[in-house]
């Protein structure tokens, strides 16, 4: 489980903040072409263009963030099987049998 203190899930709170800000705007945008017209259009078009920018960029940061946390998972298993190869293969048999006996059991 993730703490709130993982900069992973900071940024996907952020994201979902920032989302939910670009609904927000969207439908002010929406309530401000009904009721003034083109007057402040410009203006919440703007606003809205920001918000779905700054979504963006912290998606593409959490996007970074996995990609790296994958990268340095890859390279630490591949480190430990190289070093414990008979471990490794114990505990990918022991999960493979695992996993046959939940599946045949469920038929």
């Amino acid at each position: 489980m993730q703490s709130s203190s993982n900069p992973t899930a900071k940024n996907t709170n952020a994201l979902g903040r920032d989302i939910q800000n670009v609904v927000s705007d969207a439908q002010e945008l929406l309530k401000t072409v009904q009721s003034e017209g083109e007057s402040r259009l410009a203006d919440v078009k703007t606003k809205v263009a920001n918000q779905v920018d700054t979504a963006k960029q912290k998606f593409g940061e959490i996007q970074a963030t996995v990609q790296d946390g994958a990268k340095v998972a890859m390279t630490e298993t591949d480190a430990y099987v190289r070093a414990n190869p008979y471990t490794a293969v114990g505990i990918g048999a022991a999960i493979g049998l695992i996993i046959g006996f939940l599946a045949g059991r469920q038929r």
